[in-house]
């Protein structure tokens, strides 16, 4: 006996394998400019977020100093030693440290910017030329 309902065949797009492309010395080179600037990439990402943490510790330090008393001295850091200074002082000192910090992570940021900007660009212009090819991102 025959079922009423029309037997459905399942058809599977089977994978094409991409087609082998010749890799030239400008593509080696985009390829190698691009693992350059991934890595520098991480490597500033590392730096910002330490720049936030020594700038978050300030901010604690500054808060710190708030409840001080007036009279009394502050120990400051300066390399491996330490000197006391009056509150005021103290005070104008971390203040210079933590714009000093913040300009830095501004730098470190405005890199990141640009790096981000050439890997996108050189990630369009690899997987324009490869494809399904290369891989370039990340894990």
């Amino acid at each position: 006996a025959r079922s009423a309902f029309p037997r459905c065949l399942l058809l599977r797009a089977m994978p094409q394998p991409e087609e082998d492309v010749e890799v030239r010395l400008e593509d080696q080179q985009a390829i190698n400019q691009f693992g350059r600037l991934n890595t520098r990439m991480h490597e500033l990402e590392d730096e910002v977020k330490e720049k936030r943490s020594q700038h978050d510790q300030l901010d604690d330090a500054a808060n710190e100093l708030i409840l001080a008393d007036d009279d009394e001295p502050v120990r400051v850091q300066y390399g491996e030693c330490y000197f006391e200074v009056g509150k005021e002082r103290a005070d104008e000192l971390l203040e210079s440290r933590k714009d000093a910090v913040a300009d830095e992570i501004s730098e470190l940021e405005s890199q990141l910017g640009t790096i981000r900007q050439t890997l996108a660009g050189l990630k369009k212009q690899l997987y324009a030329r490869f494809g399904g090819n290369i891989n370039l991102e990340e894990n």
